[in-house]
């Protein structure tokens, strides 16, 4: 079993290493595929650039059993669609049962994605939630997507209160970073003057 965690990494931070430690854990998963979008259909424009957000990842991946990387989505380019992206990861890791990692804050957006429905006839879905929205999920899930619950598996993990968003904005403001982001990145964001403008 394998779990596929795309976003947009912009930055990658330690959140996302502790979310995902976690999730393998408790799932027993040999695998978390991280893939990072050219560009996600239902946010701004990436504030790094794609080769910047796989430098990071890649980075912030070394040494981490069991973690890989793919650059499916930043080598097609364009809009990232998550369901050419299955498409084209159940043909490449074929006999493999995947799941697709999302908050519940995107999961909550699920319906507005293209093909939903055939996303989930190709994976299983882990929504996390770290927000205490379990009540709403259940709900939206019902009013949805009731025939594919059994498709859907709802976990609650710890809250590790950290965003790309506000790592930004302390880089533009000339705060420190230690810590948020695992050192590697820290160094390659300083190096390469992301996100101060």
């Amino acid at each position: 079993m394998k779990i596929v965690f795309g976003g947009s990494f912009d930055p990658v931070h330690i959140g996302h290493i502790i979310l995902t430690r976690d999730i393998k854990e408790i799932l027993g998963a040999r695998e978390v595929i991280f893939v990072p979008t050219a560009q996600a259909p239902l946010k701004d424009k990436h504030r790094a650039s794609p080769n910047d957000r796989l430098n990071m990842l890649k980075l912030a991946l070394e040494g981490e059993e069991g973690f890989t990387l793919e650059d499916y989505e930043i080598k097609r380019g364009g809009i990232s669609y998550t369901v050419f992206t299955l498409e084209y990861l159940t043909e490449k890791h074929k006999g493999e049962e995947l799941y697709l990692l999302l908050g519940s804050d995107s999961f909550l957006r699920f319906h507005l994605w293209k093909e939903p429905i055939k996303i989930l006839r190709m994976v299983k879905i882990v929504v996390v939630d770290r927000e205490g929205k379990l009540k709403e999920v259940e709900k939206y899930i019902n009013d949805k997507f009731r025939e594919y619950k059994d498709r859907i598996l709802l976990l609650k993990t710890r809250r590790v209160d950290i965003s790309s968003t506000e790592i930004r904005e302390r880089i533009r403001q000339g705060k420190s970073i230690y810590c948020l982001v695992p050192e590697k990145v820290e160094k390659y964001i300083k190096e390469r003057g992301l996100y101060r403008e």
